[in-house]
């Protein structure tokens, strides 16, 4: 997805008058690792901004305590145990979307829009098959798997692999991200985010961590702040980007997470001498990921459309789940479903909107 911004956009074209969609999600985030949510420990100045401006989903489900099945719904409007992917174990197959469901990516590719990833699929990791190119995505740069290490990643771009040059994967994900979208600024686009923060291993600049180190918070739970807040500059360059480019009122931008936060790592997946019990603030939800308690499977989303919605700062207090949104947002965009398989919620615009309970 490299390249150059293209210059600013004066007017959008009547063509292109359909909303984009840009939906971020992080991995692994929990209620409360929000700025906004637990008394600013942890910065978040861009997701806190974009919530003032939001409808805040406070009832909002992922498909799965787990990461994989949690993806599969939300790519296909259908509970992960139909779609194949039942658990994260890319060994066995277990990740996989069957070939035989129509993702997201199908639906609004067929309805004329470009779609785009940057970030992390774990929906089939290991066949060509699965990989989001036939999927229904025209643009991959990320990586296929469960995790990468954050400074010596192998990127997918469209089934060709970028080694390493360094930087933090977080930033090279934005910065992938950002060029996608001055590329389709006349045509209508899906843009999906899946960042793998603050998943494990748990790395982060040294220079922000060291101002967490400073709070009277464990070594653990600073680079997991630290790894957010990298998170949230990256959201913040998407969303700047999106301004630049007279696209931020016809977009809807949304920010989830797929599951709750995980608060008991692998001692492999800690810096030597941290502690691999990463517990802390969750808005008080009993549980963690991998637990069908309130704090493995309720998190927090983000929806802005500023064509489309009230502006300001709404909650939303429906149930709303992941299997919700594809059909939600292919109305939103005046688009067909694709396939013949039958979708498990509906249209939750109404709810949104107040209309209807």
């Amino acid at each position: 997805m490299g390249g150059t911004c293209a210059p600013k956009l004066d007017t959008i074209s009547a063509q292109r008058q359909r909303p984009n969609t840009v939906l971020m999600y992080a991995d692994e985030m929990g209620y409360g690792d929000f700025g906004a949510h637990n008394d600013g420990y942890v910065q978040t100045p861009n997701l806190d901004a974009l919530i003032g401006e939001s409808h805040c989903l406070s009832q909002h489900y992922p498909g799965s305590p787990v990461r994989s099945p949690a993806r599969a719904a939300l790519l296909t409007g259908r509970y992960s145990h139909r779609t194949g992917a039942v658990t994260p174990q890319e060994v066995r197959g277990m990740d996989r979307i069957a070939t035989r469901e129509a993702t997201i990516g199908d639906t609004f590719k067929a309805g004329g829009y470009a779609t785009g990833m940057a970030g992390k699929w774990h929906n089939g990791a290991l066949d060509a098959r699965y990989h989001p190119n036939p999927r229904g995505f025209d643009e991959l740069v990320g990586f296929r798997g469960g995790w990468a290490d954050y400074y010596r990643w192998n990127l997918d771009v469209n089934g060709l692999t970028r080694p390493s040059d360094g930087r933090y994967l977080t930033d090279v994900l934005s910065e992938e991200a950002v060029p996608f979208i001055g590329r389709h600024a006349f045509d209508p686009f899906l843009l999906m985010v899946p960042f793998n923060a603050p998943h494990s291993p748990l790395q982060a600049p040294d220079v922000i961590v060291e101002k967490y180190s400073g709070m009277d918070l464990s070594r653990d739970v600073a680079l997991t702040y630290a790894m957010i807040e990298v998170m949230d500059q990256a959201a913040g360059r998407i969303l700047t980007e999106l301004e630049y480019q007279g696209l931020d009122e016809n977009t809807i931008v949304m920010f989830t997470s797929d599951n709750g936060p995980a608060f008991m790592l692998r001692s492999d997946q800690v810096p030597s001498g941290v502690n691999i019990d990463t517990t802390r603030y969750n808005w008080g939800f009993n549980g963690a990921k991998g637990s069908v308690y309130e704090g493995g499977i309720r998190v927090a989303m983000i929806m802005r459309w500023t064509n489309g919605l009230p502006s300001g700062h709404h909650e939303v207090t429906n149930l709303i789940h992941f299997t919700d949104w594809l059909p939600t947002l292919a109305a939103a965009a005046g688009i067909d479903m694709q396939g013949d398989l039958p979708l498990d919620r509906n249209n939750v615009l109404p709810q949104i909107l107040g209309e209807q309970p």
